[in-house]
């Protein structure tokens, strides 16, 4: 009797440990911290918990200007001798003015510029260093990034230009300053429309119209 006693309590001592020893090595859900926004240049697609680190960058959706400003020292001379010189500063607010108003970024580095009834006006390519872009189209612009997060963007362009208009020459340096704000799902191809034209960063009509000479 006493032998079958202990045989009963040894198969029940062990029974005891091996649940307690199944309960111990059972691992709790894996929590993975990370960014978990897809538009982030960090994006982690393991994450399962948005630890608050993304960053962004300009590549994803498409930018959509909502402000130009163009900060202008003009010098305009006739025959050598200086007629003009002043700073002046020009605000557009108003898209149809715009030559562009929608600037995509791709990711194989094809970049492409719409106009506000989504007429195809510029394309080339864009190389970014630090917080430098470079934009090659018919012409190579330098812009510099002030500032981006996942909703608006700013970027400068800061350059120089000459020409001569009736008999006046314009030595003109420029900063130009422009405010947008993303669209996510804008533009998911470039086939859209016929391009039209070429994009320009110091409109000279618009300048010889500010100019009152």
């Amino acid at each position: 009797m006493k032998k079958l006693i202990y045989t009963f309590l040894a198969v029940s001592i062990i029974f005891a440990a091996c649940k307690k020893e199944d309960e111990v090595v059972t691992p709790p859900p894996t929590v993975i911290s990370g960014c978990m926004d897809a538009i982030a240049t960090n994006y982690n697609a393991t994450a399962t918990s948005d630890d608050g680190s993304c960053t962004f960058g300009i590549v994803g959706g498409a930018w959509i200007t909502n402000s130009e400003v163009v900060d202008m020292h003009v010098i305009v001379s006739m025959g050598g001798m200086v007629v003009m010189d002043t700073s002046l500063t020009e605000i557009e607010n108003n898209q149809d003015s715009m030559e562009t108003v929608i600037q995509k970024f791709w990711n194989n580095g094809d970049f492409n510029a719409w106009d506000n009834n989504n007429n195809l006006v510029d394309s080339g390519t864009w190389v970014q260093s630090g917080n430098t872009v470079t934009v090659t189209t018919d012409t190579v612009i330098v812009g510099e990034i002030l500032s981006v997060t996942k909703t608006n963007l700013v970027h400068e362009v800061v350059g120089n230009q000459t020409f001569t208009e009736d008999g006046a020459d314009y030595d003109i340096d420029f900063v130009f300053t422009a405010y947008h704000t993303r669209d996510e799902n804008g533009f998911t191809t470039n086939n859209t429309n016929q391009r039209i034209g070429k994009t320009t960063w110091l409109d000279k009509t618009k300048l010889m119209n500010s100019i009152k000479f």
